[in-house]
């Protein structure tokens, strides 16, 4: 048996798209466009607006906050619940008193698996 870590600290800043206060700790990736992460979220950080190179669900599993899509109208989410953007969709997360949310990121994400909201 293994033990590891997935706290912020292991992970690295996201600086792009004038984020703040917000870490990725990778999970997974393989050579094609599929990858595995946690987004740390900080007490009033945010992962700026930004498009997404594949489909991008991000589940949040810890705390609360918000997200936007094109509109960049803030709606708000909390653990338990997650959103799905698609391939080019701009997008932007960020909380007030901190979350934390895993990211997947495939061409193959099939969404009539998930239960809408």
């Amino acid at each position: 048996m293994k033990f590891f870590r997935f706290e912020k600290e292991v992970g690295f800043p996201i600086k792009q798209f004038d984020s703040k206060e917000a870490h990725y700790i990778k999970v997974w990736r393989s050579k094609q466009e599929n990858n595995v992460g946690f987004i740390q979220i900080d007490a009033g950080g945010v992962v700026g607006y930004h498009q997404a190179t594949v489909q991008q669900l991000f589940i949040v599993v810890q705390g609360e906050g918000w997200v936007t899509g094109t509109d960049r109208e803030k709606i708000s989410i909390k653990s338990g619940e997650g959103v799905m953007w698609e391939e080019g969709e701009w997008h932007e997360s960020g909380s007030e008193n901190g979350m934390l949310a895993i990211v997947i990121e495939s061409e193959s994400i099939d969404p009539s698996l998930l239960q809408e909201k």
